[in-house]
């Protein structure tokens, strides 16, 4: 039998497992146990001491690592929202489920399913029509959805945001893990083994051997570790004639200190990565909120240019009811050919099949919209109608790229992991050497002329261990080759690091030439639609000189011109906020509003 005693930073069942195993060979002690089972009971204190509140521990360094983060970085807004308490607990010992090697399968068989067909009284245009409107057309109970609104939905509940976070909170926790592996690690192993045995002369001699192993390691910052512990071994005969009860206690030093290959900085590789990783995630994190922000306002943006087109395309539909109104008016007093009626009643069944197609695809995304922000996709909303009104930044091309480059946090994540690099190039070559190794033991026993020592140690009887220990390294091919890997893997990433610097560069220029193709646009559509209203007006002026044709085309490129004019607007504000998140200006506030630099921002949007 073996029992043993761990303590585990992530699951209390250990304590409580040392101190039934405390309790239990705690009955023990009248056969002479006392001093292991008490060595135990302290291990099992010392593991209730640091393993009882673990979890609470882990949850306060976590945060704290991840206020750091966001410090080092220079913005506390790329803070993320830990709460463990959402997390599924969990359970050590979990109970068999239903179904739990077999889940259940719906697929029923072809005779089952039904579907019913439609009736012809059913498939008639009004009805058609009557069904596509009524689904179409939104509820008018609907809550208003404004994009600030929108903003603080994706923080409560976006998957897109949440998954971010959790990454984020992730690599905090391996930090952790791995300064625990640098901090001193208590442990406490407890055995208890029961012998039996018969001699010569037909005798049964049974025993109990008890062993606690209590002791702390520590790795030291250039390579190697320390240990101490406390090794008490304890022996009971449990036939009453055979003599043999023993007890002794040693007190171990140890440690091992690497010389060449381990040596070093090298050593501490793995913290020192996982710090600048924790690093990393805070940018990403920040960065990934200023993408998130400038996803959020296009497609907030697009909804409001669908919900104008669809305003244009009811005007559309009711000047072309009137064109063909007037008409059929034409026609029935001989007036016009009654072609031109039949063409001004196409151009109106073309106008309601677009309106309806309008309706349909604003319905979508808006339900696409509400399944990004994680909000229930059955809850009526409305839109409103105004969103960003920023104002045109003065910038130019030399401007944007020094910017982007100074600025942009992946860019600076891509530079630093060119260190990363390089230092793996540094491990890989320190593998390459022999293992030249300075090994120390110090054990100090208890007294060796009593069966039974207890805790009475002797310094003076201290027994010293000081050994060195060389390998040549005849066969390093394995290491080598990682070596030759990790030099191979520097370059790439230099390349890397430069084609990335590149490609910022190019969205930078691209995103000061889209906000002047954007400016250009919208003063092109302004024109555009005032040709239009123009041309009608003069249509209207005059509307026997007109045909059908005319006012038909007339209608349409009117609502063909505000469509190119909302649209260029939306481009516009678009392409302002390209502009400030390639630049890395774009900077988000803790509510997830915008904040607009100084030279951009009025008074009331100053931070």
């Amino acid at each position: 039998m073996t029992l043993h005693s761990q303590p585990n930073p992530n699951d209390r069942r250990p304590v409580a497992a040392t101190c039934v195993a405390s309790r239990g060979l705690s009955a023990l002690a009248p056969l002479g146990f006392a001093l292991p089972c008490f060595l135990m009971l302290g291990g099992g204190l010392l593991s209730m001491l640091s393993g009882c509140d673990s979890l609470a521990t882990v949850d306060r360094n976590t945060d704290d690592a991840l206020r750091r983060s966001a410090d080092q970085i220079g913005d506390a807004t790329a803070l993320p929202r830990y709460d463990p308490s959402k997390y599924d607990e969990g359970s050590a010992f979990p109970k068999a489920q239903p179904n739990q090697n077999a889940p259940l399968t719906t697929n029923p068989a072809l005779d089952s399913l039904e579907v019913p067909r439609r009736s012809p009284e059913d498939a008639t245009t009004e009805k058609v029509i009557a069904r596509f409107t009524a689904m179409a057309d939104g509820d008018p109970t609907a809550q208003i959805l404004t994009f600030e609104d929108a903003i603080r939905q994706a923080q409560l509940t976006a998957s897109e945001y949440l998954t971010a976070e959790e990454s984020y909170i992730i690599t905090a926790l391996r930090l952790l893990i791995e300064e625990h592996r640098w901090g001193p690690n208590f442990f406490n192993e407890t055995s208890a083994l029961f012998t039996g045995s018969s001699d010569n002369n037909g005798r049964y001699t049974t025993a109990i051997t008890a062993l606690n192993n209590f002791g702390v390691t520590q790795r030291l910052p250039y390579g190697g570790d320390v240990s101490a512990r406390v090794l008490v071994t304890a022996t009971e005969q449990l036939d009453n004639a055979i003599a043999g009860d023993s007890q002794s206690a040693d007190i171990i030093l140890a440690a091992n200190i690497p010389l060449l290959r381990g040596a070093g900085l090298t050593a501490q590789e793995p913290l020192i990565q996982a710090r600048r990783e924790l690093i990393y995630a805070a940018r990403t994190f920040q960065q990934f909120r200023r993408s998130f922000y400038f996803d959020l306002a296009t497609n907030y943006l697009q909804l409001i240019f669908q919900e104008q087109q669809i305003g244009n395309a009811e005007r559309q539909v009711q000047s072309s009811r009137e064109v063909e109104s007037r008409t059929s008016a034409l026609v029935d007093s001989g007036r016009t050919e009654p072609f031109q009626a039949d063409l001004a009643r196409q151009n109106t069944l073309f106008a309601v099949d677009r309106l309806a197609q309008l309706k349909e695809n604003y319905r979508l995304t808006v339900d696409l919209f509400k399944l990004r922000l994680g909000m229930d996709t059955t809850t009526p909303v409305r839109i409103a109608p105004r969103a960003l009104e920023l104002p045109m930044p003065a910038a130019t091309l030399d401007e944007a790229v020094k910017l982007a480059l100074d600025f942009r946090l992946d860019l600076q994540t891509e530079s630093d992991r060119v260190e990363d690099f390089r230092r793996n190039v540094d491990v890989a070559k320190n593998a390459l050497q022999g293992d030249l190794n300075l090994a120390l033991n110090a054990d100090i026993p208890t007294r060796g002329e009593t069966a039974r020592s207890g805790l009475q140690f002797r310094p003076n009887a201290t027994d010293f261990i000081a050994g060195i220990t060389y390998s040549m390294p005849l066969d390093r091919t394995s290491e080598e080759s990682v070596y030759r890997q990790t030099q191979i893997r520097l370059e790439q990433q230099r390349r890397n690091f430069r084609q990335f610097r590149d490609r910022i560069a190019i969205e930078a220029r691209q995103s000061v030439r889209a906000i002047e193709k954007s400016q250009f646009s919208l003063l092109i559509s302004e024109r555009n639609v005032e040709t239009s209203l123009n041309r009608q007006n003069a249509i209207d002026a005059a509307p026997d000189r007109a045909t059908a044709r005319d006012r038909t085309e007339a209608v349409n490129n009117l609502q063909q011109a505000e469509d190119n004019l909302e649209q260029a607007k939306r481009d516009l504000q678009v392409a302002i906020l390209r502009y400030l998140e390639t630049t890395g200006q774009l900077r988000v506030s803790n509510d997830g509003n915008l904040m607009l630099p100084p030279g951009l921002a009025s008074p009331a949007q100053q931070p």
